[in-house]
């Protein structure tokens, strides 16, 4: 479905893009990322041609350094197409943000802005190298998140699903963040950043399922199940009923009691 777009300015742009993100929404990021990149753009080159001619520069007000719009919409764009499993058109976006040095006029906020594309696009090329079943960069990525501790959660999500599809063992790394990550629990919730949260604790359970390690699947599926009652989020919910429903033959008579007594908590 087209979305339109038109009289949106960039901030709201960004906005809309933050949303989708929540939200899954990878072909309305696709959408509102292209929007973004070619709205910005234009501003950039009015900007440059007045600067050149002497005029003075637009009325047009942005909250951010205006390297922050060229790397936030490609950036998004690479993770949907990432996401919808387009992993050149994903490197393709990548190359387009990893060295935005050109732009002129830039203040401290603006090299800021670009020393941190500039990191975040080989994080992004390792995480697509990893859903294309490459675990020889997993060394490579698990450097970079021992440096960005911001980034434990999101990268250990992408190296669960990376082993889930390629079945492989990760054990090592759930137990070398497992401390980082039980801290992160408190800073997730409060933030409402369930999306990553939950997400975590699904990816988990699915992956110990697919190790064979059925009753830690089912007590993190279980523990994936009260916190979407907790944080009242949906997707995470039907995800994690369908995952249980799936191990139901295999679970004890207290794990079913403690699903059943979740269940009734909807209910109610």
């Amino acid at each position: 479905m087209e979305l339109n777009l038109d009289g949106i300015n960039a901030d709201s742009l960004v906005q809309m893009l933050k949303a989708s993100f929540t939200l899954d929404n990878w072909d309305g990021i696709l959408q509102i990322a292209e929007r973004l990149y070619s709205e910005i753009y234009v501003f950039y080159k009015v900007n440059l041609e007045k600067n050149a001619n002497g005029k003075s520069m637009s009325e047009f007000k942005l909250k951010r350094s205006i390297v922050y719009y060229f790397g936030f919409s490609m950036c998004l764009k690479g993770i949907a197409l990432e996401k919808l499993g387009y992993f050149n058109e994903a490197r393709e976006c990548i190359r387009k943000y990893e060295n935005l040095g050109w732009i002129n006029g830039m203040d401290a906020e603006g090299r800021a802005e670009v020393k941190y594309y500039h990191e975040i696009a080989q994080a992004n090329r390792y995480v697509i190298e990893l859903h294309e079943g490459n675990t020889s960069v997993l060394s490579d990525y698990l450097v970079y998140l021992r440096h960005n501790e911001e980034e434990i959660l999101p990268g250990v999500l992408y190296i669960l699903d990376s082993a889930i599809k390629h079945g492989y063992n990760v054990d090592q790394v759930l137990d070398e963040f497992r401390a980082q990550l039980a801290d992160m629990d408190e800073y997730y919730e409060t933030r409402r950043n369930v999306r990553y949260y939950i997400d975590f604790i699904y990816l988990e359970a699915r992956y110990y399922s697919v190790q064979g390690k059925t009753n830690d699947a089912i007590n993190t599926i279980l523990h994936s199940l009260e916190t979407s009652v907790k944080l009242k989020d949906d997707t995470g919910f039907r995800k994690s009923v369908a995952l249980f429903e799936k191990l139901r033959n295999q679970t004890t008579s207290d794990q079913l009691d403690k699903y059943l007594d979740l269940i009734e908590q909807i209910l109610d």
